[in-house]
């Protein structure tokens, strides 16, 4: 591997780490069923984290977070308990903080 693809795979290693970072603050707020609070494994929702990582350019407004966060935690959990109308605060929130980060396009 050249040194400028190794560069920007780092570069884009610690891009995503910044990123998780931000959103499993967010859900660790958040903790959906308590369960990090009854003391489980800090890594309680990463695979959940991960997939909304992965939707991060799908974000360009809170309403978008919100039906990003409705799709995954309903597919991984209960759908009626994750319905766009449920997850209004913590969509608002989601956004709120990939905005403050610079996370997402245009911000800043």
């Amino acid at each position: 591997m050249r040194r400028d693809e190794k560069e920007w795979k780092k570069r884009k290693q610690k891009e995503h780490a910044v990123i998780f970072d931000a959103v499993r603050g967010v859900i660790h707020e958040w903790d959906p069923y308590g369960l990090l609070a009854l003391g489980c494994p800090q890594d309680e929702f990463d695979g959940e984290i991960q997939a909304v990582v992965r939707q991060i350019d799908r974000i360009g407004s809170p309403q978008d977070a919100v039906h990003v966060l409705s799709r995954i935690f309903s597919s991984y959990f209960e759908p009626e308990r994750f319905r766009p109308e449920n997850c209004q605060v913590i969509g608002a929130k989601l956004y709120q903080v990939l905005q403050e980060r610079g996370i997402l396009e245009g911000s800043q």
